[in-house]
């Protein structure tokens, strides 16, 4: 057994080049020689946002607190609440983030595939997040 305690697990600010606004991202958990996924609980407050981004092996986000949104690539924006959990398959360009008016916390799971969780895209434009 593995108890990693909260001090030993700091949450940083998301990087601007990754996210747009204010992003607070606190690691979970990271892969080891059994478990080839990791997680993060990641914080937005409200208009703050990831880039679009894929994840070659899929991603589940359970939200724990807050109003957020989550869109595809070509689809519109879908609105998610705290007990929501969304997968998004691998490969599927997609964003999520905290409402215009609301913050948005979510539990995210990644597996990593070739060594890497996620490929980060564009930003999400002001236009776009407002539509």
């Amino acid at each position: 057994m593995d108890i990693s305690p909260k001090a030993s697990r700091p949450a940083g600010r998301g990087p601007a080049e990754t996210f747009t606004g204010e992003v607070s991202v606190t690691p979970l958990f990271d892969t080891n020689d059994d478990r080839s996924f990791s997680s993060a609980r990641v914080s937005f407050t409200p208009c703050a946002r990831t880039a679009w981004h894929t994840h070659p092996g899929g991603q589940t986000l359970i939200v724990t607190a807050g109003t957020g949104w989550v869109q595809e690539w070509g689809g519109d924006k879908q609105r998610i609440t705290e007990g929501d959990v969304i997968w998004t398959p691998p490969g599927v360009k997609h964003w999520h983030g905290g409402t215009s008016e609301t913050a948005m916390t979510h539990i995210a799971i990644q597996t990593f595939v070739n060594g890497r969780p996620v490929d980060w895209l564009e930003h999400v434009t002001d236009d776009d997040y407002l539509r």
